[in-house]
């Protein structure tokens, strides 16, 4: 970064660092530097034209302050946010503070303003890792070992934490190669990997005994703990109504690789489910000697601990031009405890924490370099939306806080570009981006939208999903382009979409005289629709009425197609 003549204080990180962690620094910001931070931004990053105009307003009368929310540059130097701040910057000819974060997860920074992919696998594959789905689904078992949740029916851990877990624990890679590699495939994959890592850190050589002996177990006595896990699985396959369930099986497995560690074989392994059966049930075994994972975000939040980080908060706050920072994990007991210092801020709008609370739910939340931001008097500045979602959603979130920033950083907050719904970085070089991301979003709304959700949009990674789930929408954008002239592009798409899913054949016929108004006899229903879709588009309707005339007008054409008016018999290709 380029250095300026004044200085606008300094950062002191007080938690979350390491050496491949976020780093956050206070810097000034030339218009010649701003002009190299834009050479890296993503390609689809375009320009909001209000914004640029109401930041270089401030910026050349020097109303621009320090108010904590960064740009961003991600660990392979990609510029992820702060477009519209640069572009300032060079129109108004004069230089900025800002708050830089960098090392930040590009391809997982969904909750700035990109999707998230499809899946955490998504996200390995585009880093390069190899055996990406086989990775994931080894962390997911391991996490819910180690939490003691293997028979609750708990979801995937979010992603943050799988991140982490993944970064601290490198043998884990290498487990899951050596898994895929092995001639133990009688056991299941989804058993072997997070197996032969657990055993592998109790006893490399009893685990290798233990899956030779489920690959060959004729070389072994009878009685050998993986040759009677072989068996088992023999005699159970073959039938669907006795096939060992994974869990089960994985928990036979600890059992029998516990009697191998300690050379006491036993005749049969045996393990009922207590949620199955409460009765006779028992817990999820444990593997003898097991550590568990190197988890660095799971240390105990003593009360210790937190009165270390406040006082280290209030001698800090009292330097002037100090900015503690730390990276906290947030439960529901703090979120509510920041939220008492919610004094004069911005009416919350229930919609948006409806929607983040859903991403933290679903485990879709990362930690992003966006902080939550408290003045020096203590005042929440910025995050109540946030906040209020980790309250709904009852689960803790991991997001940088920020304190002793001026009051006067609160009226700043509203300026700041609002981005809508956006495709993620695989459709970054994609020409039609807005019209997808604006059909998934109306077929968010007529078919996901969530009972008693107020005035929501879909969340990022809902959009995304839905894009990746719906296929033939995507290739619906042509015909929605094409047919700009009766009406809003994206509603096209999405209609001619339903139409085609709810009868392939006769939709297809309807979509295609539609669109070509051919071989219509006066009078058609199709020929009205397209002349109406041209009144409702001039008259700037919304979309709701415009979807509404094409689904009407398809439902009439569906009761009484009258094919052969058109010339065209059911069935003709």
């Amino acid at each position: 970064m380029g250095a300026g003549p004044q200085q606008g204080g300094r950062i002191v990180q007080l938690q979350g660092q390491a050496a491949d962690g976020p780093a956050f620094s206070i810097e000034l910001v030339t218009p010649a530097t701003a002009t190299e931070l834009l050479s890296r931004k993503r390609p689809s990053a375009g320009d909001n034209a209000t914004a640029i105009a109401a930041y270089a307003e401030a910026m050349r009368e020097g109303r621009w302050i320090l108010n904590g929310m960064p740009l961003i540059l991600s660990r392979g130097g990609v510029l992820l946010d702060g477009v519209q701040r640069l572009r300032a910057c060079i129109r108004a000819g004069v230089p900025f503070l800002t708050v830089l974060a960098q090392n930040i997860p590009d391809d997982v920074l969904h909750t700035i303003d990109q999707q998230r992919r499809r899946s955490f696998a998504g996200v390995l594959e585009a880093r390069g890792i190899p055996h990406a789905h086989a990775l994931q689904s080894a962390l997911v078992k391991l996490i819910r070992y180690d939490d003691g949740k293997m028979l609750r029916g708990a979801g995937t851990a979010s992603w943050s934490r799988m991140d982490r877990v993944l970064r601290a624990n490198p043998d884990l890679e290498q487990a899951v190669k050596m898994s895929l590699e092995s001639e133990a495939t009688a056991l299941s994959e989804a058993v072997r990997t997070p197996l032969l890592f657990m055993g592998f850190r109790v006893d490399k050589g009893a685990t290798r005994r233990f899956l030779d002996a489920i690959a060959w177990p004729e070389k072994h006595s009878p009685m050998e703990p993986g040759a009677r896990i072989r068996d088992l699985i023999d005699i159970t396959r073959g039938d669907p109504a006795t096939r060992l369930k994974p869990v089960t099986l994985f928990a036979l497995c600890i059992k029998a690789l516990n009697a191998t560690i300690a050379g006491e074989p036993q005749r049969s392994y045996t393990w009922i489910d207590r949620t199955a059966n409460p009765t006779k049930g028992e817990e999820f075994p444990a593997l003898a000697g097991y550590p568990g994972l190197d988890d660095p975000g799971m240390e105990s939040e003593t009360e210790e601990t937190a009165r270390s980080l406040q006082e280290a908060v209030e001698r800090l706050a009292s330097e002037e031009n100090v900015f503690p920072l730390a990276i906290e994990s947030i439960s529901p007991q703090q979120a509510e405890a920041y939220l008492a210092h919610n004094s004069r801020n911005r009416k919350i709008v229930a919609a948006h924490v409806d929607a983040i609370a859903r991403d933290i739910r679903a485990g879709n939340w990362m930690m992003n370099a966006q902080p939550i931001c408290f003045s020096r008097s203590g005042r929440l500045l910025n995050g109540q939306h946030r906040l209020s979602a980790v309250l709904q959603a009852g689960e803790a979130i991991e997001v940088p806080v920020m304190r002793g920033l001026p009051e006067e950083a609160y009226a700043t907050y509203d300026i700041h570009a609002k981005k809508g719904p956006q495709l993620g970085a695989a459709f970054d070089h994609f020409g039609d981006r807005p019209l997808i991301a604006a059909a998934a979003v109306l077929l968010w709304k007529h078919e996901l939208k969530p009972a008693g959700t107020r005035n929501a949009k879909p969340t990022p990674a809902e959009v995304m999903r839905i894009v990746e789930q719906h296929p033939r929408l995507l290739e619906m954008r042509t015909f929605g382009r094409k047919m700009i002239e009766f009406g809003r592009g994206s509603v096209l798409a999405y209609a001619a979409y339903c139409i085609e899913r709810d009868d392939p054949e006769l939709g297809r016929i309807f979509v295609e005289r539609f669109e070509s108004g051919a071989d219509l006899p006066r009078g058609h229903l199709i020929l009205e629709l397209r002349k109406r879709m041209q009144i409702l588009r001039r008259e700037r309707t919304s979309q709701e009425e415009q979807l509404r005339e094409l689904l009407q007008a398809w439902a009439r054409f569906k009761e009484k197609p009258d094919l052969e008016r058109l010339g065209r018999p059911r069935g003709e290709a």
